[in-house]
């Protein structure tokens, strides 16, 4: 007689799972006080589809991937069924050995690496073979399956034929090169690129780079200077490359000089292992503006001149880094240059958009002298006085309405001044000189 535990593990309301129903309703709700599947649970499924978010497949996996993917799961393994006969089992064992000693097809393997299955390579012995199932890899676009069979390679070739191999193919050479940057591996590193020449000499400096990613500054650098030794400045060598990696070096040494000097400084902490712009800032505040006999990374315009900074970003770091410190009369050390005819004379030069200068010049609060200084570079009276009125500048304003020669509205904007200040005599001296201006021009037009 059956008990009534057998009773339920033979009566169940669960369905059995059926790929051929809709795999929205996979579970039901049990009925009639049947245990459900996950026992007496208050919540109802239903209440937790209704907030689910269905993302399309081609999202989550490639149409490429997912059709290797459904070919193998259709593909049976080869097995021994039970029952054959005697000759039968020897021609599938034969079979199987004759897959062990000799290559399989390469679609088959790199099917198999991509999607994570177990399987050798040993079988492809000869360097054609080799050389087949590596653009088998490459085709794939699968970088999992590339970096496996360059390491394959590299295990079972000479050096040089393996180099040799990768020269065509650069993205081999990329999933193996970034290989070897995560174990730091410089000399293989080094190596590899120094044979494959110039093609790849931008991934050398990458690479270069990469290599050096530690907060040891000092060990950064002996990196550094070993690639530059190996590679860099030798005959052949890209001369941009060489200079990039040479000026990068003289950086963290000038970086690291500064911290020792400082005695460990928060300012010369600040700039360790940042970059060029940043550390220009940093000497922008220590430089004695005017001191031009200083010819060494202190100097500003050295730095920017060995790095090759160019001179708009120059100007922008030095005028913000002075105006922060209200050294207005620096100013004149960094836009005012030597005229090429007359070394006494200067003039004033600037590189960057004068109207963006002024605004944040405004915003910086500089005086309104310093404000005067960079509107009058503005040569359209038009943009000039809406500048002038943007920042507020007074003297600006009074300027540009003298050079628009609109008498009205400068007498409209002396009544607005305060009178007895600074500013409302500057605009009636302006009027002044403009009524004598208009007085002399009408006494040539009689004439």
């Amino acid at each position: 007689m059956e008990s009534k535990d057998d009773d339920y593990w033979n009566d169940s309301a669960n369905k059995s799972f059926n790929f051929d129903e809709d795999d929205v309703a996979v579970l039901e709700i049990a009925t009639n006080n049947k245990r459900t599947l996950f026992g007496e649970d208050t919540a109802s499924e239903a209440n937790y589809g209704t907030g689910q978010i269905e993302l399309p497949l081609h999202t989550i996996i490639s149409d490429e991937n997912l059709e290797l993917i459904l070919q193998e799961q259709s593909r049976n393994e080869m097995t021994i069924p039970k029952g054959i006969s005697l000759e039968e089992e020897v021609k599938l064992l034969r079979k199987k050995i004759q897959e062990f000693n000799y290559a399989p097809s390469t679609e088959s393997v790199v099917r198999k690496l991509i999607l994570g299955k177990p399987c050798s390579l040993e079988m492809f012995r000869s360097m054609a073979e080799k050389e087949q199932l590596l653009d088998e890899a490459i085709a794939s676009g699968s970088g999992n399956a590339i970096l496996k069979v360059t390491l394959f390679l590299d295990q079972t070739l000479k050096k040089k034929l393996f180099y040799t191999l990768l020269q065509t193919r650069p993205e081999a050479v990329y999933h193996y090169v970034n290989y070897l940057s995560l174990r730091l591996k410089v000399t293989e590193c080094t190596d590899l690129l120094v044979f494959l020449g110039r093609h790849h000499e931008a991934s050398l400096l990458q690479f270069s780079i990469f290599v050096c990613s530690t907060s040891n500054l000092d060990i950064k650098r002996q990196r550094l200077k070993k690639i530059y030794s190996d590679y860099f400045s030798q005959p052949g060598a890209n001369s941009f490359y060489a200079q990039l990696v040479a000026n990068y070096m003289n950086l963290l040494e000038y970086q690291m000089g500064e911290l020792h000097s400082s005695g460990g400084g928060s300012k010369a902490v600040a700039i360790q292992d940042k970059s060029v712009l940043e550390t220009l800032n940093y000497v922008c505040g220590k430089y004695k503006w005017g001191d031009t006999a200083l010819q060494t990374n202190d100097n500003p315009f050295k730095l920017s001149e060995y790095h090759q900074v160019s001179q708009a970003q120059f100007e922008w770091i030095a005028l913000n880094e002075r105006a922060k410190q209200q050294a207005w009369l620096d100013f004149d050390h960094i836009f005012e240059r030597k005229a090429w005819l007359n070394l006494k004379q200067k003039s004033f030069k600037i590189n960057i958009p004068i109207d963006r200068t002024i605004l944040r010049l405004h915003a910086l609060h500089a005086p309104d002298p310093v404000l005067n200084t960079f509107l009058a570079k503005v040569e359209d009276p038009q943009r000039r006085l809406a500048l002038a009125r943007k920042v507020q500048s007074k003297h600006g304003i009074v300027d540009a309405l003298v050079l628009l020669k609109d008498r009205a509205e400068l007498e409209a904007y002396r009544s607005t001044l305060d009178s007895g200040t600074e500013e409302r005599l500057y605009a009636e001296n302006a009027l002044k000189s403009l009524n004598n201006k208009w007085k002399s021009d009408a006494m040539k037009l009689i004439k």
